[in-house]
Parts: C-alpha cells; structure tokens; sequence
C-alpha cells in the first residue's frame, strides 16, 4: 500500500532512512518527470531495512530538506524562479511536431538522444514514435530517421556507438507492441518497466539466448 509522503512518520524517537531506486530516477529523468512516471521513496525506520534497500542497489538522497510548515508557514520555503520568456524564440512548429526526414538515412547520433520531453503521449507511446516513425533529438535540436531503419550498416557507417541505449529502446518497444499488455496498462507504464516487461516477453518467446535478436525481432513486429 503506498501512503503519501507527508503523511509517513517514522515511530517515535526512531531516525527514518529514505530511500529510492536509481534506475526509476533516470527513467524519469529520461521523460521529463511527466506526471505518468511516479518517483517512489521508500521510507524504513530500522537498521534491518535499510540494509534491505543498500544491498538491492538503492540509494539515499543526500540532502533531504525537511520544512515544518505546520509552524513556520509558507514563507521560508525555497522557490524557483520561472525562467525569462524568449521573445525571439522561433513561431515556426514545435520540434516534437516536425516530420521524420525522409529518404535514406545520411547521418546518425553519435548516442541515443533520450526520450522526448515535450509533447503529449505516454511513455510507451513515445517508444513507438521512436521505432516507428522518427526520433526527436531535444539535446541537438534535430530529427532523425526512425529507429527500425537503424541497422547495424547504417550504425557503422555514421558512427553510431551507444548499443546500450538502443537495447533498451528496443526491450521497451517489443513490450509496447508484442500484444502481451493490453492498451491501459501500456499507458501507466514506466520506461523501466517497459524494458522489462519487454525482455520478459521476448524470453518467454525465443529463450534467454535464442532468437532473431531485438532489433529483427522488433522488425518483425511492425512489417507483421
């Protein structure tokens, strides 16, 4: 059962220890901290427990901020200043919104551009767009040819290196397009759920080792 934040209080006299799983943070780091992916912070009030958390791999914040706002009010809290608006900024369409180029691919990143912030659609949805229609590099300001025309040619030819990333875009669309997950819970789903729920599914179907390999295996299921 998950209880809201400032609604969990340790037993008294007893010190709580947070903590939270790094792969969860980089995911939705990744998405932009979209409301669709969750951050969860697991609070123990024991030395038992907090070993559980160190030895699976999660982590401590390292400067957790506590406010008593009950007493103090509002007035001491920290803010964010809204960044300045550009008013030069360009009227033309949205990056998010332009088409993939089209003909043969000419050129590639040099590592996976990190999934779409701006925009709508789910995680999933945007792992789609990904593979099948164009990926939209925020970092360079630049779109790029689809995912699925990135075989291992057109990688080795521009020089294209982050294999590790392109692994996980592919985990998580055979998740989102494998037809082993119905419609709503795609939506709810997180990237690192996605590449797990992926690399479940693909198992079950080719074995631990077998198989055409993801990036055909991903083919397949868009030219079925």
């Amino acid at each position: 059962m998950s209880i809201p934040f400032d609604q969990q209080q340790p037993a008294a006299g007893v010190a709580a220890r947070y903590f939270f799983d790094p792969e969860e943070l980089r995911a939705a780091a990744e998405a932009g901290f979209e409301a669709f992916m969750p951050i969860t912070l697991h609070m123990v009030d024991s030395d038992e427990g907090a070993r559980h958390f160190i030895n699976a791999g999660y982590k401590e914040p390292t400067n957790l901020q506590q406010h008593n706002t009950r007493e103090s009010g509002l007035s001491n809290l920290p803010s964010r200043t809204a960044p300045p608006s550009d008013d030069t900024a360009s009227t033309g369409p949205a990056l998010h919104d332009l088409p993939a180029p089209t003909g043969d691919v000419n050129g590639l990143p040099s590592g996976m551009p990190p999934i779409r912030v701006n925009g709508t659609g789910s995680i999933a949805a945007r792992v789609v767009e990904i593979f099948e229609e164009k990926v939209v590099d925020e970092v360079n300001n630049k779109v790029w040819h689809p995912l699925h025309l990135w075989d291992e040619d057109i990688r080795a030819r521009y020089g294209y290196t982050d294999s590790a990333n392109l692994t996980t875009r592919l985990n998580a669309y055979y998740a989102a397009r494998c037809g082993e997950i119905n419609s709503e819970a795609l939506v709810r789903m997180t990237f690192t759920q996605l590449k797990k729920e992926g690399r479940k599914h693909y198992s079950e179907k080719y074995g631990v080792r077998g198989g055409p390999g993801y990036f055909k295996a991903c083919n397949d299921l868009l030219f079925r």
